[in-house]
């Protein structure tokens, strides 16, 4: 963003600019969301003005949304991080729970699966999924502390790195997510983990 709104009112416009790309994501898709400012500046309801007072174009609305996404995404990693298990599996399961839900976002699928993450978005993913395999070593820790020993942030980052690519796949045709390949990215991820955990 430009500048971040300080007053109510213009944090209420910026909102109702989000809303908007967000809306357009699901109903037009990207190309078309982007196509004009004025597609997304007569979404939002909103003049010119007010839409370039806070963002440079409508690809910049719409990576604000991403960035948005990706902050929940963190927000459910440490929801997951913190919930009790009885087995490290259990942690593992949760977070391939959580995440399928994430895909199921039209939002999601239509920036992530059709590319069209900037380069600012996709270094923050990048982030988002460091983070999230931190959470997840952490909770694997806590649950099977005598287990874990050889456990290191790089055995998570890459079992995070295999559930974020099979889910990919799994919601690429299917916007409910087949099945079949989500219990698939599952048995790959709990498998990679097992090479560390003991």
């Amino acid at each position: 963003m430009r500048r971040l709104p300080a007053q109510q009112r213009s944090r209420e416009t910026v909102q109702r600019i989000l809303d908007a790309a967000e809306q357009l994501l699901v109903t037009v898709g990207y190309e078309r969301a982007v196509a004009s400012p004025m597609v997304l500046v007569e979404a939002a309801g909103v003049s010119k003005g007010s839409f370039y007072a806070y963002f440079h174009s409508p690809e910049m609305a719409m990576e604000t949304v991403a960035l948005g996404y990706m902050e929940r995404s963190t927000e459910m990693a440490d929801e997951f991080a913190a919930a009790d298990y009885d087995r490290w599996e259990q942690v593992a399961e949760r977070a391939i729970e959580c995440y399928s839900d994430y895909y199921r976002s039209p939002a999601v699928r239509e920036l992530w699966l059709n590319g069209h993450l900037s380069a600012v978005a996709v270094a923050a993913d990048a982030q988002a999924n460091l983070y999230i395999a931190g959470r997840l070593r952490d909770a694997i820790v806590r649950v099977a502390p005598a287990q874990s020993t050889r456990l290191e942030l790089h055995h998570c980052s890459v079992a995070i790195e295999i559930l974020d690519y099979l889910l990919r796949f799994a919601f690429r045709k299917d916007p409910e997510g087949d099945p079949v390949l989500i219990r698939e990215a599952a048995v790959a991820m709990v498998a990679y983990l097992k090479t560390a955990v003991d």
